[in-house]
């Protein structure tokens, strides 16, 4: 079994957080060839996104307080099972509907490989250090986006889109098999109370009362909206409106991964000789820059499809640096309930992400515009939330020590 410091387990970890990932990147190369081969429309098609992560956050909402109660180790198997099996189910789907509703068993199977992992962390480690294991399992993470588009291509091109989904679940059992044999439980006082509504309602008021809670909470939701406006937009912009190749979509989309990875890299750094706070609030102005660089590129017309990836670029690197550390910050004020709150974080953000995407897709005319003013919008609010959780007079002292 792995021990808290091996950093097989921070490579274990991260690999859970890339089932989401995976299970998204891999399949947007096939998205307009899903529309071509059910006869349906973009938005429909968006579905087998936008459902995917509304189950994903829905199911987080589980998975930690049970994992409070039974641990880690048994909701960690059950989920990644559910995901692998629904994986194999979407690679055999006969209709659009069929395969929007495997996607959605997915989505509440695999969310219990992100919530649980940042719980693990908070089991084992607080502070700094939870931070640089954060931002090391964002590094294992990044190479999910980084490699997925071309696995996605590259299936999509030599066996069709089935094959995509079909590796999916090959990966989930893949997981479901390393956990049963590396990962030992790591919850040590188990909460026998943590399922009792009296004692989650408490739970849940402790969190949503603190004000830290909430601020970095929304934080962390607004730039995973962000992130995801451009994912779930960028297939059709970059390919019906700039003409990229499907099976070169993945060499674009693989930047934004390369920005996350330098930003995680970069954070784990100035971890060593800088607060979290002060990490966070650098992201924050590298957001704002790529929101305004990304609007105005996207309204004037300037360029090509190499110069509106850029900001985004930009944008990714600010998500490596913000990040791991508003995670952080939300939990260290609640170690007795870590469990429900990676859920409330993983919840709110997919939440978040979900509608994003889906207002992306609605509003597509057929322009960039759409997709980089939801990114703009996103940037801006990530930065209002921080200025009213963490005003500059009422900083308390434990923030600046993450």
């Amino acid at each position: 079994m792995l021990r808290a410091t091996s950093s097989w387990l921070t490579v274990l970890l991260g690999a859970l957080t890339a089932t989401t990932a995976l299970a998204i990147d891999m399949s947007l190369p096939a998205l307009p060839t899903l529309a071509e081969v059910f006869a349906t429309t973009a938005d429909r098609v968006q579905l087998t996104l936008s459902l995917f992560v509304l189950a994903y956050g829905i199911g987080q909402l589980f998975y930690g307080p049970l994992s409070d109660r039974f641990g880690r180790r048994p909701l960690l198997l059950l989920g990644i099972a559910l995901y692998a099996l629904a994986g194999i189910a979407c690679a055999f789907s006969p209709t659009i509907e069929s395969l929007v509703a495997a996607r959605f068993v997915q989505g509440l199977g695999g969310c219990a490989g992100p919530v649980l992992a940042r719980a693990i962390v908070r089991d084992h480690h607080k502070g700094v250090r939870a931070a640089q294991m954060l931002s090391s399992m964002t590094l294992v993470f990044a190479l999910g986006p980084m490699v997925a588009p071309f696995i996605g291509g590259f299936l999509l091109a030599r066996l069709g889109w089935q094959a995509i989904y079909l590796s999916l679940g090959l990966f989930g059992v893949a997981l479901t098999l390393a956990i049963w044999a590396a990962y030992a439980e790591s919850l040590r006082m188990p909460d026998r109370e943590a399922v009792r509504l009296s004692r989650l309602l408490g739970n849940l008021r402790g969190f949503l009362g603190h004000r830290l809670c909430v601020g970095y909470a929304l934080v962390n939701l607004c730039v995973m909206a962000g992130l995801f406006a451009f994912i779930s937009g960028s297939p059709f912009v970059l390919i019906e409106v700039y003409g990229v190749a499907p099976a070169r979509f993945g060499l674009y989309f693989a930047l934004s991964a390369v920005g996350i990875m330098l930003g995680a890299f970069t954070n784990s750094r100035l971890l060593r000789r800088h607060s979290g706070e002060r990490v966070l609030r650098l992201g924050l102005g590298c957001f704002a820059v790529a929101g305004a660089a990304l609007l105005l590129i996207a309204w004037s017309g300037w360029g090509g499809a190499f110069l509106l990836v850029a900001p985004m670029v930009l944008y990714c690197y600010a998500q490596g640096l913000v990040m791991p550390n508003a995670v952080a910050a939300a939990m260290e004020p609640v170690p007795h309930m870590a469990g429900l709150a990676a859920s409330l974080l993983g919840f709110t953000q997919m939440v978040a992400a979900s509608l994003s995407g889906y207002v992306v897709n609605l509003l597509y005319n057929a322009t960039p515009l759409p997709m980089a003013a939801v990114i703009a919008v996103m940037a801006a609010c990530a930065i209002a939330a921080y200025l009213w959780a963490v005003p500059r007079h009422s900083r308390p002292p434990n923030v600046t020590t993450l």
